[in-house]
Protein backbone atom coordinates (compact mmCIF):
# COMPACT_ATOMS: atom_id res chain seq x y z
CA UNK A 1 0.00 0.00 0.00
CA UNK A 2 0.84 3.42 -0.19
CA UNK A 3 2.65 5.57 2.18
CA UNK A 4 0.73 7.75 3.87
CA UNK A 5 0.06 11.41 3.46
CA UNK A 6 0.89 14.47 5.56
CA UNK A 7 -0.36 17.79 4.62
CA UNK A 8 0.80 21.24 6.62
CA UNK A 9 -1.51 24.00 6.61
CA UNK A 10 -1.26 27.03 8.23
CA UNK A 11 -1.30 30.93 7.51
CA UNK A 12 1.76 32.72 6.13
CA UNK A 13 4.94 32.97 8.42
CA UNK A 14 3.58 30.49 11.02
CA UNK A 15 6.65 27.71 10.61
CA UNK A 16 5.08 25.29 8.29
CA UNK A 17 8.59 25.31 5.74
CA UNK A 18 11.06 25.06 9.22
CA UNK A 19 8.61 21.96 10.26
CA UNK A 20 9.13 20.72 6.61
CA UNK A 21 12.95 21.07 6.55
CA UNK A 22 13.01 19.62 10.33
CA UNK A 23 10.88 16.27 9.13
CA UNK A 24 12.17 15.60 5.69
CA UNK A 25 16.55 16.24 7.48
CA UNK A 26 16.91 19.05 4.83
CA UNK A 27 16.49 22.75 3.41
CA UNK A 28 14.05 21.20 0.62
CA UNK A 29 11.62 24.24 1.48
CA UNK A 30 13.00 27.90 1.84
CA UNK A 31 12.86 29.54 5.27
CA UNK A 32 12.50 33.46 5.46
CA UNK A 33 10.61 35.15 7.37
CA UNK A 34 8.76 37.23 4.81
CA UNK A 35 5.36 35.86 4.08
CA UNK A 36 4.49 33.82 1.40
CA UNK A 37 8.02 32.34 0.17
CA UNK A 38 6.55 28.96 -0.27
CA UNK A 39 3.81 29.25 -3.26
CA UNK A 40 3.64 26.08 -4.84
CA UNK A 41 3.54 22.50 -3.31
CA UNK A 42 6.78 21.01 -2.13
CA UNK A 43 7.22 16.92 -1.19
CA UNK A 44 9.76 14.98 1.14
CA UNK A 45 9.81 11.61 2.70
CA UNK A 46 10.52 11.07 6.21
CA UNK A 47 9.89 7.75 8.66
CA UNK A 48 9.13 8.15 12.45
CA UNK A 49 9.30 4.68 14.48
CA UNK A 50 9.22 2.59 11.77
CA UNK A 51 6.26 4.12 9.78
CA UNK A 52 7.03 6.18 6.58
CA UNK A 53 5.21 9.29 5.39
CA UNK A 54 5.07 11.76 2.54
CA UNK A 55 5.28 15.17 3.20
CA UNK A 56 3.93 18.16 1.67
CA UNK A 57 4.39 22.34 2.47
CA UNK A 58 2.40 24.46 1.43
CA UNK A 59 2.39 28.08 0.86
CA UNK A 60 0.68 30.35 3.38
CA UNK A 61 -3.06 29.80 3.37
CA UNK A 62 -5.06 33.28 3.18
CA UNK A 63 -9.13 32.24 2.29
CA UNK A 64 -10.21 35.75 2.32
CA UNK A 65 -7.69 37.70 -0.60
CA UNK A 66 -8.55 38.10 -4.18
CA UNK A 67 -4.59 38.79 -5.00
CA UNK A 68 -3.53 36.29 -7.95
CA UNK A 69 -0.61 35.00 -6.62
CA UNK A 70 -2.31 34.27 -3.34
CA UNK A 71 -5.47 32.60 -4.72
CA UNK A 72 -2.75 30.44 -6.76
CA UNK A 73 -1.33 29.56 -3.50
CA UNK A 74 -4.63 28.60 -1.70
CA UNK A 75 -5.41 26.58 -4.86
CA UNK A 76 -2.10 24.50 -4.02
CA UNK A 77 -2.97 24.43 -0.38
CA UNK A 78 -6.53 22.94 -1.66
CA UNK A 79 -4.77 20.38 -3.63
CA UNK A 80 -2.50 19.26 -0.44
CA UNK A 81 -5.65 18.79 1.82
CA UNK A 82 -7.24 16.78 -0.79
CA UNK A 83 -4.56 14.79 -1.29
CA UNK A 84 -3.41 14.21 1.98
CA UNK A 85 -4.09 11.14 4.38
CA UNK A 86 -3.59 13.19 7.60
CA UNK A 87 -3.70 17.41 8.26
CA UNK A 88 -1.26 19.15 10.46
CA UNK A 89 -2.72 22.73 11.06
CA UNK A 90 0.17 25.21 12.45
CA UNK A 91 -0.63 28.13 13.66
CA UNK A 92 2.21 30.74 15.54
CA UNK A 93 1.38 29.84 19.18
CA UNK A 94 2.95 33.14 20.30
CA UNK A 95 0.57 35.19 17.79
CA UNK A 96 -3.28 36.46 18.38
CA UNK A 97 -5.71 34.29 16.40
CA UNK A 98 -6.43 35.85 12.82
CA UNK A 99 -10.01 35.48 10.89
CA UNK A 100 -7.88 33.55 8.25
CA UNK A 101 -7.26 30.87 10.70
CA UNK A 102 -11.01 30.64 11.91
CA UNK A 103 -11.68 29.81 8.37
CA UNK A 104 -8.87 27.45 7.37
CA UNK A 105 -10.12 25.78 10.40
CA UNK A 106 -13.66 25.57 9.62
CA UNK A 107 -12.46 24.41 6.08
CA UNK A 108 -10.04 21.29 7.75
CA UNK A 109 -12.81 20.31 10.10
CA UNK A 110 -15.42 19.65 7.13
CA UNK A 111 -13.43 17.62 5.14
CA UNK A 112 -13.49 14.46 7.31
CA UNK A 113 -9.76 13.44 7.43
CA UNK A 114 -7.87 13.57 10.75
CA UNK A 115 -5.63 16.26 11.91
CA UNK A 116 -4.34 17.92 14.53
CA UNK A 117 -4.03 21.51 15.74
CA UNK A 118 -0.16 22.60 16.32
CA UNK A 119 0.70 25.60 18.15
CA UNK A 120 4.59 26.28 16.69
CA UNK A 121 7.20 28.70 18.40
CA UNK A 122 6.55 27.60 22.17
CA UNK A 123 10.19 27.21 22.83
CA UNK A 124 9.61 26.79 27.05
CA UNK A 125 7.00 26.30 29.17
CA UNK A 126 6.25 29.76 29.95
CA UNK A 127 4.63 30.15 26.58
CA UNK A 128 2.47 27.45 26.78
CA UNK A 129 -0.56 29.71 28.29
CA UNK A 130 -0.21 31.45 25.04
CA UNK A 131 -2.03 29.03 23.03
CA UNK A 132 -5.43 28.66 25.23
CA UNK A 133 -6.78 30.78 22.91
CA UNK A 134 -6.70 28.21 20.23
CA UNK A 135 -9.18 26.08 22.08
CA UNK A 136 -11.66 29.02 20.32
CA UNK A 137 -11.16 26.85 16.75
CA UNK A 138 -13.10 24.03 18.47
CA UNK A 139 -10.41 21.36 17.10
CA UNK A 140 -9.16 19.94 20.40
CA UNK A 141 -6.18 20.69 22.45
CA UNK A 142 -3.34 22.34 20.62
CA UNK A 143 -0.17 20.39 20.29
CA UNK A 144 2.82 22.82 21.53
CA UNK A 145 6.00 22.79 19.44
CA UNK A 146 9.02 24.47 18.31
CA UNK A 147 9.49 23.35 15.10
CA UNK A 148 13.03 25.47 15.24
CA UNK A 149 14.61 23.86 17.91
CA UNK A 150 12.73 20.57 17.72
CA UNK A 151 10.62 20.37 21.15
CA UNK A 152 7.78 18.98 21.30
CA UNK A 153 7.78 17.74 17.93
CA UNK A 154 8.69 13.90 18.60
CA UNK A 155 5.38 13.95 20.85
CA UNK A 156 3.61 15.13 18.08
CA UNK A 157 4.64 12.37 15.65
CA UNK A 158 3.47 10.07 18.28
CA UNK A 159 -0.14 11.10 18.41
CA UNK A 160 0.19 10.92 14.14
CA UNK A 161 1.29 7.38 14.95
CA UNK A 162 -1.45 6.43 16.85
CA UNK A 163 -4.02 8.22 15.21
CA UNK A 164 -2.79 6.64 11.78
CA UNK A 165 -4.14 3.17 10.81
CA UNK A 166 -1.22 0.48 11.82
CA UNK A 167 -2.04 -1.15 8.79
CA UNK A 168 -2.24 2.04 6.03
CA UNK A 169 1.11 1.81 4.87
CA UNK A 170 2.56 -1.31 5.31
CA UNK A 171 4.23 -2.32 1.74
CA UNK A 172 4.86 -5.72 1.03
CA UNK A 173 7.73 -5.73 -1.22
CA UNK A 174 7.83 -9.57 -1.72
CA UNK A 175 4.73 -9.05 -3.17
CA UNK A 176 4.44 -10.78 -6.44
CA UNK A 177 2.16 -8.23 -7.61
CA UNK A 178 3.84 -6.17 -10.38
CA UNK A 179 2.24 -2.41 -10.90
CA UNK A 180 2.24 -1.05 -13.81
CA UNK A 181 1.42 2.38 -14.46
CA UNK A 182 0.54 3.74 -17.78
CA UNK A 183 1.10 7.84 -17.98
CA UNK A 184 2.26 10.06 -20.02
CA UNK A 185 0.62 13.40 -21.77
CA UNK A 186 -3.18 13.92 -22.75
CA UNK A 187 -4.60 11.81 -25.19
CA UNK A 188 -1.71 9.65 -26.25
CA UNK A 189 -3.70 6.70 -25.99
CA UNK A 190 -3.40 5.32 -22.09
CA UNK A 191 -6.87 4.41 -21.64
CA UNK A 192 -7.21 2.43 -25.19
CA UNK A 193 -4.14 0.60 -24.12
CA UNK A 194 -5.64 -0.48 -21.18
CA UNK A 195 -8.62 -1.48 -22.69
CA UNK A 196 -6.98 -3.31 -25.15
CA UNK A 197 -4.96 -5.42 -22.75
CA UNK A 198 -7.73 -5.92 -20.92
CA UNK A 199 -10.04 -6.53 -23.42
CA UNK A 200 -13.07 -4.57 -22.29
CA UNK A 201 -13.58 -0.94 -22.01
CA UNK A 202 -12.46 -0.54 -18.56
CA UNK A 203 -11.53 3.44 -19.04
CA UNK A 204 -13.61 5.89 -21.25
CA UNK A 205 -12.31 7.13 -24.51
CA UNK A 206 -12.88 9.63 -26.37
CA UNK A 207 -10.81 12.18 -28.90
CA UNK A 208 -11.05 14.91 -26.28
CA UNK A 209 -7.55 15.47 -24.02
CA UNK A 210 -7.73 15.17 -20.48
CA UNK A 211 -10.95 12.96 -20.71
CA UNK A 212 -9.45 10.69 -18.12
CA UNK A 213 -9.67 12.58 -14.41
CA UNK A 214 -8.61 10.33 -12.04
CA UNK A 215 -6.76 7.09 -11.99
CA UNK A 216 -8.52 3.69 -13.30
CA UNK A 217 -7.10 -0.40 -11.49
CA UNK A 218 -7.65 -3.17 -13.10
CA UNK A 219 -6.11 -6.96 -12.55
CA UNK A 220 -4.61 -9.24 -15.69
CA UNK A 221 -3.12 -12.36 -15.30
CA UNK A 222 -0.28 -13.20 -18.06
CA UNK A 223 2.34 -15.68 -17.81
CA UNK A 224 0.93 -16.65 -13.89
CA UNK A 225 2.20 -12.89 -12.86
CA UNK A 226 -0.71 -10.62 -11.54
CA UNK A 227 -0.34 -7.15 -12.73
CA UNK A 228 -1.92 -4.54 -11.95
CA UNK A 229 -2.40 -2.10 -14.27
CA UNK A 230 -3.11 2.04 -13.57
CA UNK A 231 -4.28 4.11 -16.44
CA UNK A 232 -4.15 7.80 -15.39
CA UNK A 233 -4.61 11.28 -16.19
CA UNK A 234 -2.87 12.52 -18.76
CA UNK A 235 0.53 14.86 -17.73
CA UNK A 236 0.81 18.15 -18.51
CA UNK A 237 3.10 21.17 -17.51
CA UNK A 238 1.48 22.95 -14.88
CA UNK A 239 1.37 26.39 -16.51
CA UNK A 240 -0.78 24.33 -18.84
CA UNK A 241 -2.99 23.42 -16.47
CA UNK A 242 -6.47 26.20 -16.40
CA UNK A 243 -8.63 24.29 -13.71
CA UNK A 244 -8.51 22.76 -10.06
CA UNK A 245 -9.74 19.19 -11.43
CA UNK A 246 -6.68 18.97 -13.75
CA UNK A 247 -4.47 20.10 -10.94
CA UNK A 248 -5.83 17.28 -9.01
CA UNK A 249 -5.01 14.85 -11.82
CA UNK A 250 -1.57 15.73 -11.73
CA UNK A 251 -1.39 15.46 -8.20
CA UNK A 252 -2.72 11.96 -8.28
CA UNK A 253 -1.04 10.76 -11.66
CA UNK A 254 2.75 11.68 -9.76
CA UNK A 255 1.44 9.75 -6.95
CA UNK A 256 0.80 6.71 -8.81
CA UNK A 257 4.28 7.31 -10.25
CA UNK A 258 5.68 7.01 -7.03
CA UNK A 259 4.03 3.98 -5.80
CA UNK A 260 4.23 1.74 -8.62
CA UNK A 261 6.91 -0.68 -9.82
CA UNK A 262 7.15 -0.15 -13.84
CA UNK A 263 6.39 3.00 -15.58
CA UNK A 264 5.14 2.45 -19.14
CA UNK A 265 5.28 6.05 -20.26
CA UNK A 266 3.60 6.86 -23.59
CA UNK A 267 4.76 8.92 -25.94
CA UNK A 268 2.64 10.09 -29.27
CA UNK A 269 4.56 8.46 -32.28
CA UNK A 270 3.09 11.50 -34.34
CA UNK A 271 4.38 14.41 -32.37
CA UNK A 272 7.70 13.43 -31.27
CA UNK A 273 9.78 13.30 -28.13
CA UNK A 274 8.98 16.83 -26.41
CA UNK A 275 10.12 18.22 -23.74
CA UNK A 276 7.13 17.49 -21.57
CA UNK A 277 7.80 13.57 -22.38
CA UNK A 278 11.30 14.11 -21.18
CA UNK A 279 9.91 15.87 -17.68
CA UNK A 280 7.78 12.85 -17.32
CA UNK A 281 10.55 10.13 -18.01
CA UNK A 282 13.03 11.94 -15.92
CA UNK A 283 10.44 12.22 -13.16
CA UNK A 284 10.33 8.25 -13.61
CA UNK A 285 13.72 7.81 -13.16
CA UNK A 286 13.95 10.01 -10.20
CA UNK A 287 11.29 8.28 -8.29
CA UNK A 288 13.37 4.91 -8.94
CA UNK A 289 11.06 2.89 -11.19
CA UNK A 290 11.65 0.20 -14.00
CA UNK A 291 10.54 2.33 -17.03
CA UNK A 292 9.81 0.85 -20.31
CA UNK A 293 9.10 4.01 -23.35
CA UNK A 294 6.21 3.00 -25.42
CA UNK A 295 6.13 4.95 -28.62
CA UNK A 296 2.10 4.60 -29.79
CA UNK A 297 0.27 5.88 -32.83
CA UNK A 298 3.48 4.31 -35.04
CA UNK A 299 0.59 3.61 -37.36
CA UNK A 300 0.49 7.00 -38.69
CA UNK A 301 4.18 7.48 -39.36
CA UNK A 302 5.59 7.39 -43.10
CA UNK A 303 8.18 4.52 -42.43
CA UNK A 304 11.40 3.03 -43.90
CA UNK A 305 13.68 0.90 -43.34
CA UNK A 306 15.59 3.34 -41.13
CA UNK A 307 12.92 5.47 -39.71
CA UNK A 308 12.70 3.59 -36.38
CA UNK A 309 16.05 3.80 -35.68
CA UNK A 310 16.32 7.50 -36.80
CA UNK A 311 13.12 7.97 -33.97
CA UNK A 312 15.58 6.06 -31.43
CA UNK A 313 18.71 8.42 -32.07
CA UNK A 314 16.72 11.85 -32.05
CA UNK A 315 15.30 10.84 -28.42
CA UNK A 316 18.30 9.46 -27.35
CA UNK A 317 20.01 12.96 -28.55
CA UNK A 318 17.61 15.05 -26.87
CA UNK A 319 17.81 12.89 -23.37
CA UNK A 320 20.79 10.69 -23.43
CA UNK A 321 19.59 9.06 -20.35
CA UNK A 322 16.62 7.00 -22.52
CA UNK A 323 18.89 4.85 -24.16
CA UNK A 324 19.24 2.77 -20.75
CA UNK A 325 15.75 1.80 -20.52
CA UNK A 326 13.65 -0.54 -23.78
CA UNK A 327 11.67 1.24 -26.34
CA UNK A 328 8.56 -0.28 -27.44
CA UNK A 329 6.80 0.74 -30.57
CA UNK A 330 3.17 0.04 -30.53
CA UNK A 331 -0.03 0.82 -32.21
CA UNK A 332 -3.53 0.34 -30.18
CA UNK A 333 -5.36 1.07 -33.28
CA UNK A 334 -3.80 -1.95 -35.55
CA UNK A 335 -2.97 -4.17 -31.77
CA UNK A 336 0.21 -4.06 -32.67
CA UNK A 337 2.71 -5.54 -30.12
CA UNK A 338 0.67 -4.88 -27.23
CA UNK A 339 1.16 -7.48 -25.41
CA UNK A 340 4.95 -6.55 -25.62
CA UNK A 341 4.31 -4.01 -22.63
CA UNK A 342 2.96 -6.86 -19.67
CA UNK A 343 6.24 -9.27 -21.41
CA UNK A 344 8.97 -6.50 -20.54
CA UNK A 345 6.81 -5.55 -17.20
CA UNK A 346 7.87 -9.14 -15.85
CA UNK A 347 11.02 -9.03 -17.38
CA UNK A 348 11.75 -5.85 -15.35
CA UNK A 349 9.97 -6.56 -12.46
CA UNK A 350 12.54 -9.23 -12.21
CA UNK A 351 15.44 -7.27 -12.44
CA UNK A 352 14.08 -4.80 -9.72
CA UNK A 353 13.94 -7.67 -7.59
CA UNK A 354 17.06 -9.96 -8.12
CA UNK A 355 19.86 -9.88 -5.95
CA UNK A 356 23.21 -9.46 -6.52
CA UNK A 357 25.50 -11.35 -4.43
CA UNK A 358 28.10 -9.46 -2.88
CA UNK A 359 31.05 -11.93 -4.15
CA UNK A 360 29.80 -11.74 -7.70
CA UNK A 361 29.64 -7.43 -6.94
CA UNK A 362 32.71 -7.31 -5.62
CA UNK A 363 34.51 -9.60 -8.45
CA UNK A 364 33.10 -6.77 -10.79
CA UNK A 365 33.95 -4.07 -8.60
CA UNK A 366 37.93 -5.37 -9.15
CA UNK A 367 37.19 -5.79 -13.00
CA UNK A 368 36.12 -2.30 -13.03
CA UNK A 369 38.53 -0.83 -10.73
CA UNK A 370 41.30 -2.58 -12.68
CA UNK A 371 40.10 -1.38 -15.87
CA UNK A 372 39.64 2.34 -14.90
CA UNK A 373 40.91 3.37 -11.74
CA UNK A 374 39.62 6.83 -9.62
CA UNK A 375 41.46 9.81 -10.44
CA UNK A 376 43.20 11.10 -7.57
CA UNK A 377 41.81 14.18 -6.41
CA UNK A 378 43.20 16.77 -3.87
CA UNK A 379 45.74 14.64 -3.38
CA UNK A 380 44.00 11.59 -2.18
CA UNK A 381 44.34 8.05 -3.50
CA UNK A 382 40.27 6.67 -3.66
CA UNK A 383 39.98 3.15 -3.04
CA UNK A 384 36.78 1.30 -3.22
CA UNK A 385 37.30 -1.41 -0.34
CA UNK A 386 34.45 -3.82 -1.11
CA UNK A 387 30.37 -3.12 -2.08
CA UNK A 388 27.28 -4.72 -1.41
CA UNK A 389 23.31 -4.82 -2.28
CA UNK A 390 21.35 -3.36 0.29
CA UNK A 391 18.00 -3.13 -1.13
CA UNK A 392 16.37 -4.19 -4.11
CA UNK A 393 13.20 -2.76 -5.95
CA UNK A 394 14.67 -0.22 -6.67
CA UNK A 395 18.15 -1.99 -6.09
CA UNK A 396 20.81 0.63 -3.90
CA UNK A 397 24.39 -0.67 -4.03
CA UNK A 398 26.22 0.65 -0.78
CA UNK A 399 30.16 1.00 -2.10
CA UNK A 400 32.68 1.19 0.94
CA UNK A 401 35.21 3.58 -0.01
CA UNK A 402 38.00 5.57 1.94
CA UNK A 403 36.86 9.04 0.82
CA UNK A 404 32.88 8.75 -0.40
CA UNK A 405 32.89 12.84 -0.42
CA UNK A 406 35.39 12.69 -3.24
CA UNK A 407 33.98 10.79 -6.44
CA UNK A 408 33.58 12.56 -9.28
CA UNK A 409 30.47 12.65 -10.93
CA UNK A 410 31.94 11.15 -14.49
CA UNK A 411 33.33 8.02 -12.40
CA UNK A 412 29.97 7.33 -10.77
CA UNK A 413 28.56 7.48 -14.18
CA UNK A 414 31.19 5.02 -15.52
CA UNK A 415 30.30 2.60 -12.38
CA UNK A 416 26.69 2.72 -13.17
CA UNK A 417 27.25 2.12 -17.31
CA UNK A 418 29.51 -0.88 -15.82
CA UNK A 419 26.90 -1.95 -13.39
CA UNK A 420 23.98 -1.73 -15.85
CA UNK A 421 26.00 -3.61 -18.71
CA UNK A 422 27.65 -6.28 -16.44
CA UNK A 423 23.94 -7.81 -14.52
CA UNK A 424 21.55 -6.55 -17.38
CA UNK A 425 19.96 -3.86 -16.00
CA UNK A 426 18.86 -2.25 -18.50
CA UNK A 427 15.27 -0.70 -17.55
CA UNK A 428 15.79 -0.56 -14.32
CA UNK A 429 16.60 2.39 -11.84
CA UNK A 430 19.17 1.94 -9.16
CA UNK A 431 20.96 3.76 -7.02
CA UNK A 432 24.79 3.95 -6.02
CA UNK A 433 25.57 4.94 -2.32
CA UNK A 434 29.03 5.92 -1.14
CA UNK A 435 29.82 4.72 2.35
CA UNK A 436 32.84 5.60 4.74
CA UNK A 437 34.87 2.68 5.67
Amino acid sequence: MANSTIAILGRPNVGKSTLFNRLVGSTHSIVSPIEGVTRDRVYGKFEWSGRKYNLIDTGGYLPDTVDKINSNVRLQADIAAEEADFLLFLVDGRSELTSSEKTLASIITKLNKPYLLVANKIDDKSHESDIFIYYELGMGDPYPISAQSGSGVGDLLDQVNQIMPDNHNIIDEDSDQINLAIVGMPNVGKSSMMNALLKEDKSIVTDIAGTTRDSVDSYVKYFNKTIRIIDTAGLRRKSKITDSIEYYSLVRTNRVIEECDIAAVMIDASKGFGNQDKDIVRYVIDSGKGLIIVVNKWDLIDKDTDTMKEFIEEMIYKYPGISHYPILFTSVLENQRLFNLLELSIELDEKRKHKISTSDLNTFLEKSYGKYPPPAVKGKNLKIKYGTQVHHSPPIFAFYTNHPELYPTSYKRYLENQLREHFDLKGVSFIISFRKK
